[in-house]
């Protein structure tokens, strides 16, 4: 199904300054990458290599290497320091791990704090990625490959913004 709730960016920045605590990182990982939460949840220190600016993830799509943005490597820089192969990447107060939708009144709340619109979940992120993403001139296969989701999928759901991408560019190009 279609999602219309999408984040701005000034919109995600009231939603990330009003997070508190271990949420805010899950938040900003999210925010960075387009990545679904319980692929981030399970990231290990191993999963991330600063050298080559990636995450491996597994999830509801398999296994995949995500490339990251110059403030997304800054972040697991951040988050990997210190840390044993073994080790969860993003974690609770006291260094347990996320279970399943342990955020969700975390998220819900710090959208209330930033008078967000209701229904802002940690999805709405990674629409709000992949919405950015194709708005700044990524590639359809593109965004596909690194949200890990089909083509197809990306196209039905975000076809419509591909579209006033192509139509900014066709009015740069001097056809006659």
């Amino acid at each position: 199904k279609r999602r219309d709730l999408y984040l701005d960016k000034a919109q995600r920045t009231a939603l990330l300054a009003a997070c508190e605590g271990p949420v805010r990182e899950l938040v900003e990982a999210a925010m960075l990458t387009g990545c679904r939460a319980g692929e981030l949840t399970s990231a290990t220190r191993a999963s991330f290599d600063a050298r080559t600016a990636t995450l491996m993830v597994t999830g509801k799509t398999g296994t995949r290497q995500v490339p990251l943005s110059p403030k997304a490597k800054a972040l697991f820089v951040r988050l990997a320091k210190g840390k044993l192969p073994a080790a969860y990447l993003l974690t609770k107060d006291g260094g347990s791990r996320w279970q399943h939708s342990d955020w969700d009144e975390l998220v819900r709340a710090a959208g209330e704090k930033a008078k967000l619109p209701a229904g802002v979940c940690l999805y709405t992120l990674r629409h709000s990625w992949i919405t950015a993403a194709l708005m700044g001139g990524m590639s359809t296969l593109e965004v596909s490959k690194i949200a890990g989701t089909g083509l197809a999928m990306i196209e039905k759901h975000y076809g419509h913004l591909v579209n006033d991408v192509a139509r900014a560019r066709l009015a740069k190009v001097d056809f006659v």
